[in-house]
């Protein structure tokens, strides 16, 4: 009987043991591609490929679904999935799917600890120490922030988290996601809101939304001056939700007081990118998401769920609608 193969793509992760040993246990045969060998490694096993694991950066287009030849299930190894084109999957009848409640901690954990280094100028305070000085009154204004509005763009699982965990500094909560019902927010004892008014009322804006073709750009210049005077931006979504020349420029004029940025519109960025150099800005590199458990959690259930798909069952997460089962 011929093995099972799994097509890892991926040009991050260097070491694969933890997938390696759950393949291996399931007797499937695996392979690691990098995108300098891509071509060459469609053509002696990709194409025949069962299953594959794309990791997030690394295109999954039409190019490489359209030779596909086994494929029931492409996994996004995370919570993004843009980089997968999911017509050219649906099309074939293959799954698309991504781990969508992995993390949930540690980005939650990620966009407060951005929001409170921004409020609190870390950053400028920082760079002044090892620049051998001692003033605690050059960063001023820093406001206090009990009582102060938090804003989330989406209300989806991590924002839900971020929700409960801002709390506890006794902020104002208030959301815009006009996919989730009115209960939801409730039940959490956030206040929904339009996105005007999300933007008006936000001290701090926080953005938990996917990367699509109505989320791209949304924060223009003209809406970022909609925003209260000294409010901060956190994004550990996606890059390209900002425009990030207008908020180089907002930043600049004064009328926002600074943002945490795990995301950019291109990673890694420019070396022009003005946003690296700004006092106002913390920049972290897409790593809101990493700690011992959740790569460890990623890459053993992205794993177990190709192997539940290749063993006949639905698999988890399911991104796209296919007419017919592709197994």
């Amino acid at each position: 009987m011929t093995k099972k193969k799994v097509w890892i793509l991926d040009d991050e992760w260097f070491s694969h043991d933890v997938e390696m040993g759950i393949y291996s246990d399931h007797d499937i045969e695996y392979k690691v591609t990098r995108s300098e060998t891509v071509k060459e490694d469609l053509e002696s096993f990709g194409k025949y490929a069962d299953g594959i694991v794309a990791q997030i950066g690394f295109p999954c287009g039409r190019n490489i679904i359209s030779e596909l030849k086994n494929c029931k299930i492409i996994a996004a190894s995370g919570v993004g999935f843009n980089h997968i084109d999911m017509d050219a999957a649906t099309e074939k009848g293959i799954y698309v799917t991504n781990m969508a409640d992995y993390c949930i901690d540690e980005v939650s954990d990620h966009t407060i600890a951005l929001a409170l280094g921004v409020a609190r100028r870390l950053r400028a305070y920082n760079e002044q120490v090892r620049n051998l000085g001692w003033n605690p009154l050059d960063t001023l204004p820093i406001k206090r922030l009990r009582g102060r509005t938090v804003g989330l763009l989406g209300f989806g699982r991590i924002a839900k988290e971020v929700a409960r965990k801002f709390q506890v500094f006794g902020v104002h909560v208030i959301a815009h996601d006009k996919f989730v019902p009115e209960e939801a927010f409730a039940e959490l004892g956030v206040e929904s809101v339009t996105l005007d008014g999300l933007l008006e009322r936000s001290d701090i804006l926080s953005l938990h939304v996917p990367l699509t073709e109505q989320t791209k750009g949304l924060l223009d210049y003209d809406r970022m001056k909609q925003m209260q005077e000294g409010s901060i931006i956190i994004n550990t979504c996606r890059g390209a939700i900002i425009q990030e020349e207008a908020l180089s420029k907002v930043i600049k004029e004064g009328h926002i007081a600074g943002a945490g940025l795990d995301v950019l519109a291109e990673e890694p960025p420019s070396k022009t990118l003005d946003l690296l150099y700004m006092d106002e800005v913390f920049v972290t590199p897409h790593s809101s998401y990493v700690s011992v458990e959740s790569e460890y959690e990623l890459r053993s259930r992205t794993s177990l769920n190709v192997i539940r798909t290749l063993e006949g069952e639905r698999p988890e997460f399911v991104l796209n609608t296919i007419k017919e089962k592709a197994v």
